[in-house]
């Protein structure tokens, strides 16, 4: 008896956790865009290059290049990767591509405080559906 209970026990975890994983799409039919365009009437891709340079503009304003980096003369590009959510909140931000000098952290940090300002992305669309989306 205690065998069974086991089984149904270890059964009904495994399907709970099954209904909480998230499924994160890498493409989506309408990819999440920053917020700052959508009071302009624009074509698709003009659209996408004003949110992207709405992004840059933002990245640029708030990161401060570390110290040790401008000391040591270490330059580059970092790539972060993280997730905007059905929400269209950043979440789960991740350094991929690191260069050093404490590059990466001030980085993460710029994309984590788009979460923390509650700056909210167009999020990404499937068949008419929010979903959350890696960018």
């Amino acid at each position: 008896m205690k065998f069974k209970l086991l089984l149904l026990f270890t059964f009904f975890s495994l399907s709970l956790s099954a209904q909480e994983v998230e499924e994160v799409f890498r493409v989506a039919e309408k990819m999440p865009l920053f917020p700052g365009c959508e009071d302009r009437d624009l074509p698709a891709d003009e659209h996408q290059k004003c949110a992207q340079e709405a992004m840059l503009q933002f990245v640029y304003r708030n990161l401060q290049y570390p110290d040790e980096a401008r000391k040591a003369g270490i330059e580059g590009m970092v790539v972060i990767r993280f997730v905007v959510g059905v929400d269209g909140l950043v979440k789960d931000a991740k350094i991929v591509r690191e260069i050093g000098g404490g590059c990466g952290a001030e980085a993460l940090r710029v994309v984590n405080s788009m979460a923390e300002r509650d700056i909210r992305w167009i999020p990404g669309k499937n068949r008419g559906e929010a979903v959350p989306v890696y960018f």
